[in-house]
Order: C-alpha cells, then structure tokens, then sequence
C-alpha cells in the first residue's frame, strides 16, 4: 500500500471520529429545537466562520491566495470566476444541510452507533456506486466481489446494531 493511501485512510478515520462527535452534538441540538432548525443553524454558523476565516486569509495573502495549491489547483481568481466550483460548493453545501438534518434526527431514534452505522452503509454503497462508474476524483476502481462483500457485511453490522425496541 502507498503512503498516499495510508494518509487517505488515517484523514478517514479522524474524520469519522469528529463526525460521531459533531453528531452527537447535532442530535442534542435537534432534541431541543428540532432538526431541521439545527441543520439550518450549524450550516449559517459554519459558514459565517467559513467565511470571516476565507476574508482574513485573503486580507493576509492577497487575491493569489485564491490561486494556490491550498484549493488542490493553481491558477487566480478569474479562472474562479464562470467556474463551476461555485455551484459545486453550493451544491455540497446545500447536501450539507440535509445531512445534519438526517443526522440530527437518526441518532435521536436510533442511537448515536445505529445511526451512524446506517449513514456509513449508505455512504458505502453510495460512494461503491460512484467509484465503479468513475464519476469518482480516483478515477474508475471496480466493485469486485471483495468489495461488495465488505458493503453486506457492513450491512449485517447495521441490522445488528439496530436496538429492539
């Protein structure tokens, strides 16, 4: 295995560890003033962050700010402009919202390990979809049966940790 891949996989890792976290959050959030209004407010709230961190970053760097490899391709800001990463992110963060909704009212049915396994599972067979078409930034990787085996086992662990009640 490369480096690239191991790096990939401890990001994934750290990041589904602040995902069980920030869901968590969300879903005490939602128990009070409901899930869509939390999904609503933690996505105005990020974003205000999101955007006073952008604003200083670029009163600090200037506009080449916006052109270096921190956004993953160099270039200025007239090539942003016209482009499509503006509605990509719309979009991303539109999904960003729904996703916080969701979470916010899985986890308070659910559990917080029951909702977000079932999260995961749909990530997986969401994510094994998009790969093998290669729709995917990694170009087309195959859903063999190793793969697919992996989705239904995860799948099972779903329905397993799924309370009785």
């Amino acid at each position: 295995m490369n480096i690239k891949i191991i790096i990939s996989v401890l990001v994934a890792l750290c990041t589904g560890a602040a995902i069980a976290m920030q869901s968590t959050l969300n879903g005490k959030a939602g128990a009070v003033i409901g899930p869509i209004r939390t999904g609503l407010l933690v996505n105005a709230l990020g974003g205000s962050l999101a955007l006073v961190v952008l604003l200083v970053l670029f009163l600090v760097f200037g506009e080449g700010f916006f052109g270096t490899s921190f956004f993953g391709t160099a270039g200025n800001m007239e090539a942003w402009r016209g482009s499509s990463v503006f509605m990509l992110s719309l979009g991303a963060g539109f999904l960003g919202i729904l996703i916080i909704v969701g979470i916010s009212f899985a986890v308070q049915g659910a559990g917080i390990t029951a909702g977000l396994s079932a999260v995961i599972l749909a990530q997986l067979v969401v994510g094994m979809i998009i790969d093998s078409s290669g729709v995917g930034s990694a170009g087309v990787i195959a859903a063999d049966p190793r793969r697919i085996l992996g989705v239904i086992v995860m799948a099972v662990g779903v329905f397993l940790l799924v309370p009785k009640a």
